[in-house]
């Protein structure tokens, strides 16, 4: 996600804004779901090299997130 932010920060700051500050709500959301605290390895951080997260609305007006392998 961030490589795509950086890209769009030149042609489009408002937008690029726009995705950082999602990009902070959802940590909120993810944490407030994981019950409002979480420990997390900074080993555990480092492994995410692999991987991405692709994000898509509906027309339903729900986030839908999935991690993938990184081709």
């Amino acid at each position: 996600m961030g490589e795509g932010i950086d890209a769009a920060r030149s042609i489009s700051p408002i937008h690029a804004s726009a995705i950082d500050n999602l990009k902070d709500q959802l940590l909120l959301v993810f944490l407030r779901r994981l019950g409002g605290k979480i420990s997390i390895p900074s080993e555990e951080i480092d492994n995410t090299g692999s991987l991405i997260m692709t994000l898509r609305v509906n027309k339903d007006r729900v986030f839908h997130f999935e991690l993938k392998q990184k081709e």
